[in-house]
């Protein structure tokens, strides 16, 4: 077995095992009943998914010897603003979601920060 032959089943591994994130992903979400519960069934995707499957992709390019530096600073760049963005959109859905008071699903853990919401907004007077 080449090197290349390597690669390209440790690629084929990395996007497989990503696509799996994402599988469990839409299963999670298929099963959720609240927004909140949503949001926060796509962190495996968005948080290991992609990036696995962006990686897959670099080490494939790799092991067929077409990865050039510039496309290596490109994988590195997508995963970094995939977690970056990921992790800011989440926040802010979650927070949408939570704002809008929807009913929540009787099994979704309430909020144990509400009685400081009333703090919100206003200035700390000295």
């Amino acid at each position: 077995m080449s090197a290349g032959d390597v690669g390209a089943v440790v690629a084929g591994l990395l996007m497989l095992l990503g696509a799996l994130f994402f599988l469990v992903t839409a299963l999670g979400m298929l099963r959720s009943r609240d927004a909140i519960s949503r949001v926060n069934n796509l962190s495996p995707a968005t948080g290991a998914g992609l990036p696995l499957v962006i990686i897959g992709a670099a080490v494939h390019d790799l092991s067929a010897g077409d990865l050039t530096v510039l496309d290596g600073v490109k994988a590195a760049l997508a995963v970094g603003a995939a977690l970056v963005v990921s992790s800011v959109a989440s926040n802010m859905l979650g927070r949408a979601a939570y704002r809008s008071q929807t009913e929540l699903d009787p099994r979704t853990v309430g909020n144990a920060l509400e009685p400081f919401e009333e703090l919100e907004g206003h200035e700390h007077e000295d």
